[in-house]
């Protein structure tokens, strides 16, 4: 597992990679969990589900408390899946020792948890106000929405084809989120994430850091000219400040110190590669140019405490657990896709047939 804290901030664009720490704080109380959008798509990633849902048509009316789409999610999308975070929180635990009431419709309860699931989905200008906020409304309308559920089952809508094949695709995707949502929090323990954190420390390879600087210039004409100069015994600093086309120029050329994956790859090779007190034998292209490095101190970065990591470390064990899940399933399955060209045409030949 590679974790790789910053170092800094460097005038040659850095290659951070971007740290997807989505989790679905499930209802059930774990702190730990996965999500769809974190699959890799090596492992079979099921499609994100990113935007706002569409609308159930000429139903919106019914809800009235919060933007259109919000609340009435087409069948296939509206699933509970998490607990409030942020301003909303309520503690996991209380949510997940017992199932609190917030109203009933004729006995029938309406629960804390389907409230907080919903939140969720809010816009973060909703979510900012607290739960106190926006609890009334909340509850409004999940009271709309559950006797508009009533009256479809009583005449007979949750029998029609279409609107049973949705509830069934609604249904499997809150098993599927719940069984793994299980299966994830069975791995991420204490000791997994203390196991973790101690490959980290142990491995000093990804914490090295080394101090350079370097003079960009447009040409590789130009670069060596440099070298020469250098290699002559021109100052480093003062040739930077003189010919260096890059931010850093002024500063003579400093960059600060770095780790590895800061800056492009070619970038990161050469610097690593020179001994403490050169600079290059060649010229170095990147996309910004032709640069000239000059390594000046090479060092081990202290690793971060236990404390200030265990969310990182989780979220890539969660990743890591979700993915093994989801690919030991596939093992001995057989899963054909059709090339969409061919569902396309199908659709339109099936749409000019109803015509």
């Amino acid at each position: 597992m590679s974790i790789k804290p910053p170092v800094g901030t460097h005038a040659v664009a850095s290659c951070r990679q971007p740290v997807h720490t989505s989790v679905l704080a499930c209802r059930r109380g774990l702190k730990y969990s996965w999500s769809w959008a974190t699959l890799p798509k090596a492992a079979g990633r099921a499609p994100a589900r990113h935007g706002r849902p569409a609308d159930i048509a000429g139903t919106s009316h019914l809800f009235p408390s919060f933007p259109r789409g919000y609340l009435m999610k087409s069948l296939p999308t509206f699933v509970a899946t998490a607990a409030l975070c942020l301003s909303l929180v309520v503690p996991a635990q209380v949510i997940a020792q017992d199932r609190i009431a917030v109203a009933t419709i004729d006995g029938e309860s309406i629960w804390l948890d389907e409230i907080m699931a919903i939140a969720e989905t809010l816009p973060p200008e909703y979510q900012q106000q607290g739960i106190a906020g926006i609890y009334d409304q909340l509850v409004d309308d999940v009271a709309n929405s559950r006797l508009a559920a009533i009256a479809a089952r009583s005449s007979g809508l949750d029998k029609e084809e279409d609107v049973a094949s949705a509830m069934r695709t609604a249904a499997d995707r809150v098993l599927a989120e719940a069984y793994i949502t299980r299966e994830v929090g069975k791995e991420i323990t204490e000791e997994a994430i203390q196991a973790a954190y101690d490959t980290y420390v142990a491995d000093t390879g990804s914490r090295e850091t080394v101090t350079a600087s370097h003079i960009l210039v447009e040409t590789e004409e130009e670069a060596k000219a440099i070298i020469d100069q250098l290699m002559d015994g021109a100052d480093f600093a003062e040739l930077a400040r003189e010919k260096s086309t890059g931010p850093s120029g002024p500063g003579g050329g400093s960059l600060g110190s770095f780790g590895r994956g800061q800056m492009v790859p070619a970038f990161e090779a050469a610097a690593f590669g020179m001994p403490v007190g050169s600079f290059s034998d060649n010229p170095v292209q990147t996309q910004f140019g032709w640069h000239v490095i000059q390594v000046s101190e090479k060092g081990i970065q202290e690793a971060p405490a236990l404390d200030q990591m265990r969310d990182q470390i989780a979220a890539n064990l969660s990743r890591q657990s979700f993915a093994r899940i989801v690919e030991t399933l596939r093992v001995g399955t057989t899963i054909e896709i059709r090339p969409l060209a061919d569902v396309m045409a199908e659709a339109r030949q099936a749409a000019e047939k109803a015509q």
